[in-house]
């Protein structure tokens, strides 16, 4: 049998602590770095309705608000 002292078996514990750790931190890291990142072809609208900010594809003339569900007209938001 192997005989650990305490101080050994709390090393060992702090190390596999650690280990886990820093496997959970890196794939956390490597996920977040997957994000969709929204096309080029989106703008940011405001429905004339609920004044729901939300995000539209630029192609089509007509939106629908996800929040109320009413058509909206192209209406991109325009900082002032």
């Amino acid at each position: 049998m192997i005989e650990l002292s305490a101080s050994t078996a709390f090393m060992l514990y702090l190390a596999f602590t650690l280990t886990i750790l820093m496997v959970l931190g890196v794939t956390s890291y490597l996920r977040s770095r997957k994000k969709l990142i929204l096309p080029a072809a989106t703008i940011l609208c405001i429905c004339e309705y609920c004044h729901h900010t939300y995000v539209a594809d630029s192609t089509k003339k007509v939106s629908q608000c996800p929040q109320c569900q009413s058509f909206n007209q192209e209406n991109p938001y325009k900082a002032s």
